[in-house]
């Protein structure tokens, strides 16, 4: 026997756009050290700083508090 845990279909979502921020993040963060530095990757960074930070919040809320191990026949809409 397995142990295995289930996430929300809502949680799932979120760990998969953490990722695809994250890659977004790496990537300004490699043109800026490439030298191509200006204010519009900086301002990209410390954005994505931010949503990153958010999303690993929301998640970890759900993971500690409960919420994300749920069945996936659940109204998304209700959370």
């Amino acid at each position: 026997m397995s142990d295995r845990t289930t996430i929300s279909s809502a949680t799932e979502v979120d760990l998969m756009q953490i990722v695809a921020l994250h890659r977004l993040l790496d990537f300004a963060i490699s043109q800026s050290l490439e030298g191509n530095l200006d204010d519009h990757i900086l301002e990209g960074v410390v954005i994505l700083t931010r949503m990153v930070g958010r999303k690993v919040g929301l998640v970890a809320d759900r993971v500690l508090g409960g919420d994300a191990f749920s069945r996936d026949d659940c109204n998304p809409c209700c959370e």
